[in-house]
C-alpha cells in the first residue's frame, strides 16, 4: 500500500477549514441564548391594545417564537451543509485554481448567509421591542 505525502497546501486547507468550523460553532452556539422572552401583555398594553378580551396573545407570541426558531434552525443546518460542501470542494481542488476559488467563495458565502440569519433575527427582535 502506497503512502502519500501530504502537501503543505493540503495541510493549510485542513487547518483553515478546521478553524472556520470552530469559529462557526462559536457563532452558532449563542444564537439560542439570544431569544429574550418578551411579556406579550406588556407589549400589547404599550401598543394600546386591550388584553382583557379573550384574545390569547401569549399563545400567539409563543407560536411566532417557535416559527422563528424553526427557520433559524433550518438556516443553521443549511449553513453547516454549505460549509461542508465548500470544504469538500476546496480539499478536492488539488491545485486547480478554479476549484479552489469555488471552495473559498462557497465558504465565504456560507459565512455571509449565517451573518444574514443572525442579523435578521436581531432586526426582528428590535422591531418586536418597539411595540
Amino acid at each position: 500500500m502506497e503512502q502519500k505525502n501530504v502537501s503543505l497546501k493540503a495541510k493549510i486547507n485542513f487547518y483553515v477549514m478546521t478553524g472556520l468550523m470552530t469559529v462557526m460553532s462559536f457563532i452558532m452556539a449563542p444564537i439560542t441564548s439570544l431569544a429574550a422572552k418578551v411579556n406579550p401583555n406588556d407589549a400589547l398594553k404599550k401598543a394600546g391594545i386591550n388584553t382583557s378580551s379573550n384574545v390569547d396573545a401569549a399563545g400567539l407570541y409563543d407560536d411566532l417564537n417557535s416559527v422563528v426558531f424553526l427557520i433559524m434552525a433550518i438556516g443553521g443546518i443549511w449553513t453547516i451543509a454549505c460549509l461542508v460542501f465548500a470544504g469538500m470542494r476546496l480539499s478536492a481542488a488539488q491545485g486547480n485554481p478554479q476549484a479552489r476559488t469555488q471552495g473559498l467563495i462557497g465558504i465565504a458565502m456560507a459565512a455571509l448567509g449565517l451573518f444574514v440569519i443572525v442579523k435578521a433575527y436581531d432586526i426582528a427582535g428590535w422591531v418586536a421591542s418597539l411595540g
